[in-house]
């Protein structure tokens, strides 16, 4: 009998400390970084960067649309040897154009991507203080999760935080040349 005893009270306390409530919060770190001032403001800037090299890539999408054109209208009155030299330095001008455009894109895009794995080190900074302040055991994204009461949403906690940070978030200019 005592056997017995002395085993459920070693069951007991090798087992209490998932008795406890865990401390969770969730965040929404999508809206943390979509809403942050100082991403807006680079993004705009970005834009404006952006709208900048179109114009540029515009004007060399029209010089090919030319190109093509006058290649159209000497048809009828060069050979075909003369042609075919005319279409093939087309193509290779619409390959370059396309490699060109594609750069872009891939750049831009890379821009953005650093631009908010900056912001997310910021935001996973300020997770890991709140949670030691907090005495937090889990954070979840709003991602990792399917419902949760709004008590434990630190969104707006965390994005107040953000924006008393002064981020140095900085992009580099697409080089046409």
């Amino acid at each position: 009998m005592r056997l017995l005893i002395i085993s459920i009270v070693l069951i007991y306390y090798s087992h209490s400390s998932s008795i406890y409530a865990q401390s969770i919060v969730v965040v929404n770190i999508q809206t943390i970084i979509d809403s942050n001032n100082q991403y807006i403001e680079i993004t705009k800037d970005l834009e404006a960067d952006q709208k900048k090299i179109l114009e540029n890539l515009k004007v060399k999408e029209n010089e090919l649309i030319e190109e093509l054109n006058v290649i159209e209208e000497s048809k009828i009155i060069l050979d075909q040897k003369e042609i075919n030299l005319k279409i093939d330095n087309y193509n290779k001008n619409l390959e370059n154009f396309k490699n060109l455009v594609d750069a872009f894109n891939f750049h831009y895009e890379n821009q953005i991507y650093d631009i908010r794995e900056d912001i997310l080190k910021e935001i996973i900074m300020l997770l890991e203080k709140y949670a030691n302040e907090k005495n937090i055991d889990l954070v979840l994204d709003s991602t990792s999760y399917l419902i949760a009461s709004n008590s434990l949403d630190i969104t707006k906690t965390i994005s107040i935080e953000l924006s008393k940070i002064k981020l140095k978030l900085e992009y580099k200019n697409f080089e046409t040349d």
